[in-house]
């Protein structure tokens, strides 16, 4: 029975609010479910499954939403709270979508209620005695509260509902990092390469999974050697494969990756890039110029083949691409132009992707 329907004694237009509240919910929780938390759930599910089960994006919205505004109507009916107090009745059904979705970012590890072991049986006790105080004082408001879509019952409910809808968002997981790997894992199940490499393309948040995934990603469309580099990089870990440990994936096999890696079409590629991640210009200098001619040369090894040259005092090559030369004075010549303080972040508007900015502003141990 629909939550708007409870009360017979209720005029037509007093039930107003009720409708807006439910659509505004179910449009919220099927959202948030469908479009954020999708992978995150996906990542929870196959890990407490063991891998035998599967989350359904769309299914899986579709019954949580459910069974969330199933939950209300029963709190709704049982609580009787009306009025400018209607919106409360939502509470149990957001805070059980919180915890739902506060799916840790170390998931893998183990399973573990965190906080919440504590936090919710407070917090259900608090709620509790909320709704009695608002017993208390919903006997006290008008029989017949003003209605519509500009009344105070109205913008009350729904002001309501709009904190604790911040409130979901705040304490369920949002790691962005983690919310990238997530939808990267599920888009390289289904082989999108391409799609997977536009996941937080534009965000500096990463981590070193995250860079893991993007190199294998990048292997997987030949673009290691160009675009690697045009990522955010941490400053430190192991960033090309799974160790178990700080690299690893929770979804997507890290057997596959190891298994691309080691084959001798990309072991090449995989050995330079790391060499390059580890700022050992002489090793790699030594194999890229073997490995690769001029002509084919990928643009972050032709960077640091320039810089190469340039730290040990090696003439740049006749062919050189004088274009490179140029950024490279010029990358050069912009460092003096900022303090020491700001010299990073001002540098990398303009040579962030470059493996000029990473070699100079990245630390690695």
């Amino acid at each position: 029975m629909p939550s708007f329907l409870y009360y017979n004694n209720e005029s037509d237009s007093s039930r107003y609010y009720k409708v807006v509240c439910t659509v505004v919910f179910i449009c919220f929780c099927f959202c948030y479910l469908y479009f954020y938390q999708c992978d995150v759930l996906a990542a929870g599910q196959h890990v407490l499954s063991e891998g035998q089960t599967h989350y359904s994006r769309g299914i899986g919205a579709v019954l949580i939403t459910l069974t969330l505004y199933l939950l209300q109507w029963l709190v709704a009916y049982v609580t009787q709270l009306k009025n400018r107090a209607y919106a409360m009745t939502y509470f149990p059904s957001l805070l059980i979508l919180t915890v739902i979705t506060d799916v840790s970012s170390e998931i893998d590890k183990g399973f573990s209620w965190g906080g919440w072991l504590i936090a919710l049986p407070l917090v259900s006790l608090c709620f509790v005695g909320l709704v009695w105080a608002l017993r208390q004082i919903q006997s006290f408001e008008p029989i017949s509260p003003s209605t519509g879509l500009f009344s105070r019952t109205m913008w009350v409910n729904l002001l309501t509902l709009v904190i604790m809808f911040i409130a979901v968002g705040m304490f369920s997981n949002g790691h962005a990092a983690f919310h990238y790997r997530m939808r990267m894992e599920s888009l390289l199940a289904e082989e999108q390469y391409e799609k997977a490499l536009e996941i937080g393309k534009n965000s500096l948040e990463t981590d070193a999974s995250l860079s893991m995934l993007r190199a294998y990603a990048l292997a997987k469309t030949g673009q290691l050697g160009n675009l690697f580099f045009h990522y955010p990089l941490p400053e430190q870990g192991n960033l090309l494969l799974p160790d178990s440990n700080q690299t690893r994936c929770v979804v997507y096999p890290d057997s596959l990756i190891e298994a691309f890696a080691s084959s001798s079409k990309n072991r090449i590629d995989y050995k330079l890039i790391g060499w390059l991640l580890e700022k050992d210009l002489v090793r790699f200098s030594a194999v890229a110029e073997r490995a690769y001619p001029d002509s084919m040369m990928p643009k972050s090894y032709s960077e640091a083949l320039l810089l190469h040259d340039y730290l040990t005092g090696k003439p740049f090559a006749p062919d050189v691409d004088n274009i490179l030369v140029t950024d490279f004075y010029d990358f050069r010549k912009m460092q003096s132009l900022y303090e020491q303080e700001e010299r990073a972040s001002q540098m990398r508007k303009t040579y962030g992707n470059t493996y000029w900015w990473y070699y100079k502003y990245v630390r690695k141990d």
